[in-house]
């Protein structure tokens, strides 16, 4: 007997090529991320794990070209994400 696949929970394919981070936030981007997902779902999409919200978010960040220069604290580099989120909007 043949065994038929069935979809995966998500439809993104899971990559063999990650690596695993330990990664601490905020209450507040916790919760976001939770809202996020559930927005996801609630509009006929899946809700996806928080893992695939952040590598989504990065993956989208480093088509970003970033001014790291002289940056020392993580508000600082808050702002040059910023910058260049505008920037490239304008582009």
């Amino acid at each position: 007997m043949q065994k038929t696949h069935s979809p995966g929970r998500f439809r993104s394919e899971v990559r063999k090529d990650l690596f695993r981070i330990p990664v601490s936030i905020t209450k507040d981007m916790e919760s976001w991320l939770q809202r996020l997902s559930n927005d996801m779902k609630a509009s006929g999409g899946y809700k996806l794990p928080k893992s695939y919200v952040l590598r989504s978010l990065l993956n989208a960040v480093m088509e970003l070209k970033i001014d790291v220069s002289g940056v020392r604290t993580e508000e600082e580099l808050e702002k040059r994400f910023l910058k260049a989120i505008r920037d490239y909007k304008k582009g």
